[in-house]
């Protein structure tokens, strides 16, 4: 039972460089520029294969250039296809960098390498289409993206150190970046979870199912999450 509650104050701190935090921070810029102009050659290429499937004469710009004027029906679908690929491809490129928080940090790092190794064909098959518009086009635009997502994958999101309270209410721990001044204490909404977390690893204070403490760690924060990356101590 929370017994009475006051405005919220500020509780989280993450450190700068220079004190142990954020000694990856240009890594994690690098990675969140490369990840937006992924993105960007990804809305156009979507852009590209929307128009094709609505019927633009720009055949010959695609699948080979077997058909330079519109598309028949079937690569037009595959070009709608396409454009579902893109767009998935493009959220696994801004949750690696830590744009967004899509997909777990497992799934998006081994993604964002298949992703790699899809575009660096993508580079080889434009490069030998046997259409002179597709291979001079195309090709360029093939090995950019590659580029961008090695980079992004070389990059991924910056390891930081984090100091203040953690608590968990029975839906999993959070890092608390404001408390309600109640007891027990209470989160802000926009507390980002905690992956990796161990409570009996730690020492903590508990009040019915709520557990709490105030510590430091280090971690990588991608989106909404913080995955544990180091040991955790006390803040005090």
């Amino acid at each position: 039972m929370h017994i009475g509650s006051a405005p919220k104050h500020s509780a989280a701190e993450v450190l700068p460089a220079g004190k142990g935090g954020l000694t990856c921070a240009p890594r994690m810029l690098a990675s969140v520029i490369a990840a937006i102009a992924f993105v960007t050659l990804i809305g156009l290429l979507i852009l590209f294969q929307l128009s094709l499937a609505f019927g633009a004469p720009w055949g010959r710009f695609a699948w080979g250039g077997q058909h330079p004027g519109v598309l028949p029906l079937g690569y037009r679908i595959a070009s709608g296809v396409s454009i579902l690929i893109y767009g998935f491809i493009a959220l696994l490129a801004l949750d690696r960098a830590g744009v967004a928080d899509v997909f777990p940090n497992a799934f998006s790092t081994v993604g964002i390498w298949v992703v790699f190794g899809y575009l660096t064909l993508g580079v080889l098959m434009n490069a030998i289409s046997r259409s002179k518009p597709e291979r001079y086009a195309m090709t360029p635009v093939a090995l950019a993206l590659a580029i961008l997502a090695l980079l992004i994958a070389l990059s991924g999101p910056a390891e930081e150190s984090f100091a203040g309270m953690v608590l968990d209410d029975g839906d999993g721990p959070v890092f608390c970046t404001t408390i309600m001044e109640s007891y027990p204490p209470q989160c802000g909404a926009d507390s980002p979870a905690i992956t990796g977390w161990d409570w009996a690893a730690v020492e903590h204070e508990q009040s019915q199912s709520i557990r709490w403490g105030e510590y430091r760690f280090r971690g990588e924060r991608g989106g909404n999450t913080i995955s544990i990356s180091g040991s955790t101590s006390p803040l005090h």
